[in-house]
C-alpha cells in the first residue's frame, strides 16, 4: 500500500491530487446505491468460494500477481488512430503518473488488490485519503510515519476498498475500514473516491466478474469435496465394533473406587454402574475425539469391543462406521474442476496443466496469450479509470488538453524472456552489445572481465587469446613477452575466407560437388581442394545436427502430421518461420558431441564453424516453409 503521494497538498493552485478529487461532487450520493448495501449475494458467495477452493485461489492470484507485475505509463494518443502510444515526453504527464499511489511499489500494490477485485466480486473502489499525522501514529499497514510526514502535520495514502470495508456514517457520510483495521471518515473536501468495476452486459450498472458465471461450478466442487472429506473422517471413528459374548463383560470407562459403608453420608451412587447403552455412546465419543484429533493415535486402528449375548455373536459381524468414498463423487469433481477452468478467464492449461498438444517449448507461448487476452482487459479497465478521475482533471488545472493523453500500462515484465544469455552472445558477436553488458546478461559483474585499463589486464588477454589459438602468438607477442620467443608455433593451413556472395544458402540444400578423379597414388591432393572440402563437410553436417536439434523441439502432436515420411533435419521446411530471436534456444547444444579438438587440429577455429553453422540454422529456420 501507497504511504504517501509525491505531489503534495500545499498550494491548491499547484494541482494536487486532492484538487482532483474535488472534481467529483458529493461522492457518497453519487456510489450511495452501489455503497450502501453490503453487496449481493452472489459477491458474498464469491468471496467465499475464494477461500475454500483452491484452483479459484490459485487461478485469482496468479491473475493478480501478473497484473501487479506491470507498469503504469503516461502516453500520448496517436492523432490518427487514437490509440496510445506507449510513450509521452510530456514531463507534467510523466510526473502526475509516476507520483500515482506514490511511485511504482504503491502502485503494484494498488494493481494487485483491483485485479483481485475485479475478478472476484467484480468491482473495487480507489481512496485517495488524507489523514492528520498528530491524530495517527503509523500509516494504515501499521508502519510508523516517516518524519517528513509528521513534520508536515498530514499525509496521503491510497487504497483500494471492498463493499465490506466501506460503511455509512450518519445520513450522508461514509466510514472506510483501513488494512490496520482503524476508521476513517471520508471527507469530501480532503479524499477522493472513486469506483473500477466490470460492467453487466445486461445492466452496465451492475458489477460482473469471471466467478459469477462459475457459481454452479464452484458449488458443486465444493459440494464433493465435503462428501469427500466426510468419508475420511468417518474412518477415523476407530476400527468399528466387535461383538464378543456378553459372558466377556466391556471394560469399565469409569475410574474404581472404594465400596461405601453403612454410615457413609449421602453422595453419589458408589459402585453402579452407567447403563451399557449410554457406556457404548460414551466409548465411541471418546474414541472418535481422540481418534480425529490424533490420527495417528491407537484409537484410530483399533476396533471397539461390545458384548452381546452368546447366541448371537453368530448373527452379528464385524460393523465398521466408515463410509467408502463414492466413485462418483471424485469423478464429478474433476469434470467440475475442468468446467471451472473453461469457465474463467484463463486459458484452461493453467489450471489443467499443460495439455497434449503443448510442451515446454510452446509453453511461453502460452504466456503471451493469457497476457494479451486475460491481463490486458483487467488493465485497460483500471487505467481508464485513473484517467478519467486522476490524469484528465490535473491536465486541465495545468492547461493542458486532456484529450491528448492518457495513462496506461507497460507488460514488458511479463512477455519478455527473462534469460537473454543467448541473445546477449549473438549481439556482442555481431558488434550490437559491448562486453561489460554481455556479462550483465550472462550474470557476471565487472571483476569477472580484463581490466584493460593496466598493462596486466591486456597481457591476461593476450595469454588467454594465445592459449586459445596458438596462430596468434607471433601477432600478440608483444604482450606477452619473452615467452613468446620460446614457442614456435605450429604450421598453419591455408586460411579458410568467407564466402563473398553474402546471400545465405541452407547447408542441407547446397549442390553436389562435381565428381572428381581419383588422383595418382603418387600425385599429392591439392591442399586447396581438401580443405574446402572439409570445410564443406563440417558445416553440412553440423548445420543438419542444429536444425534436427531444433525441429524436434518443434514438434508436438498438433504439427505431428508436418513431420511424417521427412527427415528429422529438413522437418523446418514443411512449418512456419520462427523469429530469429529463437533460434539460439532452438539449436543450442548442437556442438556438444563435436570434436572440436580434432577440427582445430585440420586448422579451423571453433568461432569459424560455429558461425557458419548458426548462420545456416538461422536462414533455414526463419524462411521455414517459405
Amino acid at each position: 500500500m501507497a504511504r504517501r503521494v509525491k505531489i503534495r497538498r500545499t498550494p491548491r493552485h499547484r494541482g494536487t491530487l486532492t484538487a482532483a478529487g474535488q472534481k467529483i461532487t458529493d461522492p457518497s450520493k453519487t456510489f450511495k446505491s452501489s455503497m450502501g448495501s453490503s453487496g449481493s449475494d452472489w459477491q458474498e458467495q464469491a468471496w467465499t468460494f475464494l477461500d475454500k477452493v483452491g484452483e479459484l485461489r490459485y487461478y485469482v492470484g496468479w491473475r493478480a500477481a501478473s497484473v501487479a507485475r506491470c507498469q503504469l505509463i503516461g502516453s500520448d494518443l496517436d492523432p490518427d488512430t487514437g490509440r496510445p502510444t506507449g510513450y509521452t515526453e510530456n514531463p507534467t504527464v510523466r510526473k502526475i503518473v509516476r507520483d500515482i499511489a506514490g511511485g511504482v511499489t504503491g502502485q503494484s500494490q494498488i494493481l494487485k488488490r483491483l485485479a483481485t477485485a475485479l475478478t472476484v466480486p467484480g468491482e473495487g473502489f480507489v481512496a485517495m485519503i488524507v489523514r492528520d499525522s498528530e491524530s495517527v501514529e503509523t500509516y494504515s499497514d501499521g508502519s510508523p510515519l516517516s518524519v517528513e510526514d509528521q513534520e508536515q502535520g498530514e499525509f496521503q495514502e491510497w487504497i483500494v476498498l471492498s463493499r465490506d470495508e466501506i460503511k455509512a456514517s450518519g445520513s450522508d457520510g461514509l466510514e472506510f475500514t483501513l488494512e490496520d483495521d482503524s476508521k476513517h471518515l471520508f471527507d469530501e473536501e480532503r479524499d477522493l473516491l472513486f469506483r473500477v468495476w466490470n460492467p453487466h452486459p445486461r445492466k452496465a450498472s451492475e458489477a460482473d466478474s469471471p466467478v459469477r458465471a462459475a457459481e454452479d461450478t464452484l458449488l458443486e466442487i465444493v459440494r464433493t469435496t465435503k462428501s469427500i472429506d466426510n468419508a475420511a473422517k468417518s474412518r477415523l471413528v476407530g476400527n468399528g465394533i466387535l461383538f464378543v459374548p456378553q459372558e466377556m463383560s466391556l471394560p469399565s470407562q469409569t475410574s474404581p473406587g472404594a465400596t461405601p459403608m453403612a454410615d457413609d453420608p449421602a453422595g453419589p451412587d458408589y459402585g453402579i454402574q452407567p447403563d451399557s447403552v449410554q457406556q457404548l455412546q460414551d466409548l465411541l465419543y471418546q474414541v472418535g475425539t481422540t481418534a480425529y484429533k490424533d490420527q495417528e493415535s491407537m484409537a484410530a486402528f483399533m476396533p471397539i469391543i461390545a458384548s452381546v449375548p452368546g447366541e448371537w455373536t453368530d448373527k452379528v459381524e464385524h460393523v465398521t462406521f466408515d463410509s467408502a468414498v463414492a466413485e462418483t463423487s471424485l469423478k464429478t469433481r474433476e469434470a467440475a474442476i475442468r468446467r471451472l477452468a473453461m469457465s474463467l478467464d484463463v486459458a484452461p492449461e493453467r489450471l489443467l496443466g499443460l495439455g497434449a498438444n503443448s510442451n515446454h517449448w510452446s509453453a511461453w507461448a502460452i504466456a503471451e496469450d493469457d497476457v494479451k487476452v486475460h491481463v490486458v482487459p483487467v488493465l485497460e479497465t483500471i487505467v481508464a479509470e485513473l484517467t478519467k478521475y486522476i490524469l484528465r482533471p490535473l491536465l486541465e488545472e495545468a492547461g493542458i488538453d486532456p484529450n491528448q493523453y492518457v495513462v496506461w500500462y507497460d507488460t514488458t515484465p511479463l512477455t519478455q524472456d527473462p534469460d537473454k544469455k543467448a541473445e546477449a552472445a549473438v549481439a556482442h558477436d555481431r558488434g550490437g552489445l559491448t562486453t561489460k553488458a554481455l556479462r550483465k546478461y550472462s550474470g557476471f559483474d565487472d571483476s569477472d572481465g580484463y581490466d584493460l585499463t593496466t598493462a596486466e589486464g591486456w597481457q591476461e588477454l593476450a595469454r588467454d587469446k594465445a592459449a586459445a589459438d596458438v596462430s596468434l602468438i607471433p601477432t600478440l607477442a608483444p604482450l606477452l613477452g619473452g615467452v613468446a620467443n620460446q614457442i614456435t608455433p605450429p604450421a598453419q593451413q591455408p586460411a579458410i575466407t568467407a564466402p563473398t556472395d553474402t546471400t545465405p544458402v541452407e547447408s542441407e540444400t547446397l549442390p553436389e560437388s562435381e565428381p572428381v578423379s581419383q588422383p595418382d597414388s603418387t600425385d599429392e591432393p591439392p591442399t586447396e581442394t581438401v580443405t574446402s572440402a572439409a570445410v564443406l563437410a563440417f558445416v553440412e553436417t553440423f548445420t543438419a545436427r542444429a536444425l534436427e536439434l531444433a525441429n524436434k523441439r518443434r514438434r508436438n502432436r498438433a504439427n505431428a502430421a508436418q513431420f511424417r515420411g521427412v527427415p528429422m533435419h529438413l522437418a523446418h521446411r514443411n512449418l512456419p518461420a520462427v523469429p530469429a530471436t529463437d533460434v539460439p534456444k532452438l539449436i543450442e547444444g548442437w556442438d556438444a558431441s563435436v570434436p572440436w579438438q580434432t577440427v582445430e587440429r585440420l586448422g579451423f577455429t571453433r568461432r569459424t564453424i560455429a558461425a557458419w553453422v548458426e548462420r545456416d540454422a538461422a536462414d533455414a529456420l526463419t524462411r521455414g516453409a517459405a
